[in-house]
């Protein structure tokens, strides 16, 4: 999944392809929508101590084109405009999404049919660190410049919703929040990004594994691989291992220990800051609009 920084420039351009008349606050929040999740997952677990397993099977059904729809659902009932706010983020959902897919990420991927399907859709074209990403971000950083000249940061459209649109709004936000729990069986029995494996601590060895983007940790004492879970894993590679992230698949050897069958050194720090500036944006941008309709 490209940095949100990949996602404004082609998703600007595209929506407006197909909807000239799109607001570019909506624009803008359909480029994060379906990373919501996987951004609050990092407070939640630091804060309540809660399994990263369990969370993590909870994002990945939170993520899922579904859920999402139902958080544009809420979102475009602050607007006076709802149908048409409604198809903004949502086709800016499907281009996230899309977009998504089209990059390498061993263990991840898109979830577009749960809960009736749990297959990730990953396409595999490029890596984050190959000239695709780079060309979105120059793209991304061209519409954003000539966005923060040219375009109205307007907030007229915005309301806060009364009546049975509070109570609408109310309900599709729980839907939003409650529904993942009921799905979360499905993506444990899925595997999804080998959750499962990796919670039945004593049945790992012999297992097949994949970890995306993961920090190496390289001592006197081997080669260690920092992921998701909290854990540290000891690597045994038939070559030295070397750079600060990775992605790697291989098998356990030991409920501790991973045979390193292929991996894939990243650039380290890049999609993070690409990731950091484009939120910067986005939250700036909304600050302005919400300001705007305060003057009204």
């Amino acid at each position: 999944m490209p940095a949100t920084l990949g996602h404004i420039g082609f998703q600007y351009l595209a929506t407006k392809a197909c909807l000239p008349k799109a607001d570019a606050k909506w624009i803008l929040a359909g480029c994060v929508l379906p990373d919501v999740p996987w951004i609050l997952q990092r407070v939640v677990v630091g804060v309540t101590g809660a399994s990263s397993v369990e969370v993590r099977l909870y994002v990945i059904a939170q993520s899922s084109l579904l859920v999402t729809l139902i958080l544009c659902a809420c979102l475009a009932l602050f607007s006076r405009a709802p149908r048409s706010v409604f198809a903004v983020l949502a086709l800016g959902v499907l281009l996230h999404l899309g977009l998504d897919a089209l990059q390498t990420k061993w263990a991840n991927g898109v979830v577009l049919l749960a809960p009736l399907q749990w297959d990730l859709v990953n396409v595999g074209l490029f890596w984050p660190e190959d000239w695709p990403t780079h060309a979105l971000y120059a793209l991304s950083v061209a519409v954003g410049v000539w966005l923060w000249i040219k375009e109205l940061k307007s907030g007229k459209d915005l309301q806060w919703p009364r009546g049975w649109r509070a109570v609408a709004a109310t309900l599709l936000l729980l839907a939003y929040a409650g529904l993942p729990i009921l799905m979360i069986e499905g993506a444990r029995a899925a595997d999804l990004h080998f959750a499962a494996t990796l919670d039945a601590v004593e049945h790992r060895a012999g297992k097949s594994i994949e970890f995306d983007r993961s920090r190496l940790a390289i001592g006197p004492d081997g080669t260690r691989l920092h992921v998701w879970t909290g854990e540290e894993f000891r690597l045994s590679a038939s070559a030295p291992l070397q750079g600060d992230v990775a992605s790697i698949r291989g098998r356990f050897e030991t409920p501790t220990t991973i045979r390193v069958a292929e991996v894939h050194i990243h650039a380290s720090g890049i999609r993070n800051i690409a990731s950091y500036i484009a939120l910067l944006m986005i939250i700036l941008w909304w600050g302005l609009c919400i300001a705007d309709r305060l003057r009204l």
